[in-house]
């Protein structure tokens, strides 16, 4: 466990940069009722919308706001949706929709953000605002929210890298105990801990600031409830019904996929149930899993838009009953799985899964020992989930990344270590010999798994923690023109300057217009990857110099493949002769 907290703590201070979705978590998880960052200053916001009809900043303004919206709907017939709150709100969403102006705004409002500001702290309702139409449901978030609560006005990679870690040990410890107590004894848990604790799979899930840890360890909780249920022959007593609806709960409300590995293990459990003629018992988990779903949905009800209409669940249920492509999506899918959890060729990995599972069916045929038999069982319950989930993920996950497998990671190298173990203690050699087999399959695995030597690819070398940016430095960031606002994947770099603005290249000439700042400062223009021709960031350059007149560029650079140009803000002398402390054109 120290080994496996130091190691998490190496590639947390060597992450540098995010993933525009890590930007993202932070944003809908701290900023107050804005889920993404706009372009341009809000005329009415859904922050001044909670404050008059909504649940204010306190008890008293909610329970104010509720007295005044009753009286409203009754004089308006109940009509919610002619009445006034619902055309305030309607214009509130409208003006916290991207606006696509030339307008610049304080770098403080992208700080607000990242970061809890003082009027939001501890404020879990605009978490679940922003998470309303989000394609995530909100737990992590709120327990991110939480952290940053502490800290406000405070942004640091530590608060979800924090989370990250204390949830990955957890992790650990749970499939510790799930090994040692049902697939193979104390020394195949340990073994099993230290495979997945030291791999690259840990390191890539503890380092991706998104809800995947979170899932990894409720998807853990769920096998190890239902291992549990298994041992006691599936008579289970209230404390055991709990543990399966706590797990079945939260990896619901931390990740939408989950459901996948859930349905599959139920499905296996139920079959068992059957199979043994335990009827009463079958019909009692059933019911119970029902009204776990139930609760979850009731829960969280956006879900089911999420799920069946939003974008992203329609992609995915799409690509689950398409067969297009099937095969080299899950070849792909296979590589980065073995890669990360094992870092051997997947082509190893398929013959020591396929010489494993021929030796061990040899074994349950001539073997007649029960305890052998009930943990080949029991392996099977997460065997089967593990490869239902890791199939359909292949077909439905909109990239073909690790982020939408890690929670079936810590499975992948134990399975196929307890297989070994198994087949290996049935070859009746001596203590010394048996030994030394298991450390001669056991040790390249622990070896080639490392995350030291596989690398870990979620700590983004060179990436926005990198960027130094002077307190008087003011930010242009140029899009192309017609894309969305990809200016996101910067937006800790936008929250440290002191002026910024967004806009299409089409507009920089516009706004260069408007430009007003005092000699000696610095402006710095980003123009985006996607402005793909050298000529037009040369005419961006003369056009925002030209107008904004007093900058003189100093430097060029290329930063994440996007082009920075640096300027300072000269004196210069104004219409009159005199001299000026400022460089702006206020009219353009």
């Amino acid at each position: 466990m120290v080994a496996c907290f130091a190691l998490f703590l190496y590639w947390g201070f060597r992450k540098e940069g995010y993933h525009v979705d890590e930007m993202y978590m932070y944003g809908t998880a701290n900023s107050e009722y804005l889920p993404f960052m706009h372009m341009g200053e809000q005329e009415y916001s859904v922050k001044d919308w909670m404050k008059e009809y909504g649940a204010g900043e306190n008890p008293i303004d909610l329970f104010r706001n509720l007295s005044k919206d009753i009286s409203i709907l009754k004089a308006n017939g109940w009509d919610i949706k002619g009445s006034e709150i619902y055309a305030a709100y309607s214009r509130a969403r409208e003006c916290s929709n991207d606006i696509y102006s030339t307008t610049w705004m304080s770098g403080q409002a992208y700080k607000d953000y990242i970061a809890v500001s003082d009027t939001n702290r501890f404020n879990y309702i605009s978490v679940l605002y922003n998470f309303r139409g989000d394609n995530h449901p909100p737990l992590y978030a709120l327990l991110l929210h939480t952290i940053c609560s502490v800290f406000p006005g405070v942004y640091s990679k530590w608060f979800g890298l924090g989370l990250n870690i204390v949830i990955g040990l957890l992790c650990i410890l749970l499939l510790y105990k799930t090994v040692d107590k049902f697939l193979g004894g104390r020394n195949a848990a340990v073994m099993a801990a230290a495979l997945y604790g030291l791999s690259a799979a840990a390191a890539i899930t503890a380092s991706y600031i998104r809800m995947y840890s979170l899932v990894t360890l409720m998807v853990t909780g769920v096998a190890y409830a239902h291992l549990d249920l298994a041992s006691k022959n599936w008579e289970w007593d209230k404390k055991d019904r709990r543990k399966v609806v706590f797990f079945t709960l939260c990896a619901y409300l931390s990740q939408y996929y989950s459901v996948i590995y859930i349905f599959g293990i139920a499905m296996v459990c139920v079959i068992v149930m059957l199979a043994q003629k335990k009827l009463k018992n079958a019909l009692r988990y059933i019911l119970t899993m029902g009204i776990t779903g139930a609760a979850g949905i009731v829960m969280w009800p956006f879900s089911l838009k999420a799920v069946f209409a939003g974008s992203r669940g329609a992609e995915s249920i799409g690509g689950f009953f398409s067969l297009e492509g099937t095969k080299d999506r899950l070849g792909t899918m296979l590589y980065v799985l073995v890669h990360n959890c094992l870092g051997i060729p997947e082509w190893l990995f398929l013959i020591l899964v396929i010489a494993v599972a021929v030796l061990i069916t040899i074994i349950m045929i001539r073997n007649k020992q029960a305890e052998d038999r009930s943990r080949i069982e029991r392996a099977f319950i997460v065997i089967v989930p593990f490869v239902i989930y890791f199939v359909c993920i292949s077909k439905m996950a909109p990239y073909l990344v690790d982020r939408y497998i890690m929670c079936i990671m810590p499975w992948c190298g134990t399975l196929l270590l307890c297989g070994m173990m198994l087949v290996i203690k049935r070859l009746k050699l001596n203590s010394k010999a048996t030994v030394a087999v298991m450390a001669g399959c056991y040790i390249p695995l622990l070896v080639f798994s490392n995350s030291l030597i596989v690398g870990n690819g979620e700590i983004y070398p060179g990436g926005q923690e990198r960027d130094m940016i002077a307190a008087d430095t003011d930010c242009i960031y140029i899009l192309p023109d017609g894309w969305w606002n990809e200016s996101a994947e910067d937006t800790l770099l936008l929250s440290k300057c002191r002026d910024t603005a967004v806009v299409f290249e089409g507009n920089a000439e516009m706004l260069a217009g408007t430009y007003d700042a005092p000699a000696g400062s610095e402006l710095l223009m980003v123009v985006h990857r996607g402005v793909e021709a050298k000529d037009n960031i040369d005419v961006i350059a003369d056009s925002l110099a030209a107008e904004a007149k007093g900058l003189t560029e100093t430097s060029r650079e290329s930063v994440r493949g996007n082009t920075w140009i640096h300027y300072k803000v000269e004196e210069r002398e104004d219409a009159a002769g005199d001299p000026s402390n400022t460089a702006g054109i206020i009219d353009p």
